[in-house]
């Protein structure tokens, strides 16, 4: 097992990664990314990057870009038909719920937009979170769209050819700060909002 490892961690096995995964079709990369938006567990990123690598840019993007918009649309729809109305009564009854629920009623567009954008946002979470919330179906999607769009690209950028970078250790390190860059921006701005929401 730890020579398969490091063997993966190759130029060589890397590209024999991207093979296999590639041989499994289009609808595993489709499936993968979906249902990653029901199981936060999945690392999104990794699966991302073996899209991306697997079919090329343009589809390995088209994949990973469908298939996360569809599959936060879907549980955003199943938590707003099953859940919503129990889900807000519960809120209600206890303050500090009761104000998050309030402040993404208030800026619902531009706050989720930002967290979805971002690489590192447990996008499960906002999915329930704007189920329970009052915006409309429709602007969610919207909002989807266009967030998923900049997450997404973003991924595909920082983590394409992935075999490449053992040739161009620069390349390497230059996506290594953006990935950090990220993840320091994602944090950052869930701290912003837990101050304006505490007061």
């Amino acid at each position: 097992m730890l020579d398969y490892l490091r063997h993966l961690m190759t130029e060589e096995g890397m590209t024999e990664l991207f093979q296999t995964f590639e041989a499994f079709g289009v609808f595993s990369g489709f499936f993968l990314v979906l249902l990653e938006s029901f199981i936060p567990i999945l690392p999104l990123f990794v699966i991302v990057v073996l899209n991306i690598n697997s079919f090329g840019f343009i589809l390995g993007f088209l994949i990973s870009y469908s298939a996360t918009v569809t599959g936060s649309y879907l549980l955003f729809t199943v938590i707003r038909k099953l859940f919503r109305r129990r889900a807000q009564q519960y809120i209600r009854k206890r303050r500090q719920l009761r104000k998050w629920l309030d402040f993404l009623n208030r800026n619902s567009f531009v706050f989720l937009f930002i967290m979805l954008a971002l690489p590192f946002t447990p996008t499960s979470l906002m999915n329930v979170l704007a189920a329970i919330a009052d915006i409309k179906r429709v602007a969610y999607l919207y909002i989807l769209l266009g967030a998923k769009l900049f997450m997404i690209l973003s991924m595909a950028a920082v983590g394409y050819d992935v075999a490449g970078f053992f040739s161009s250790p620069s390349r390497l390190i230059l996506s290594a700060l953006l990935l950090v860059a990220l993840y320091f921006i994602s944090k950052w701005y869930q701290q912003y909002v837990r101050k304006k929401i505490q007061g």
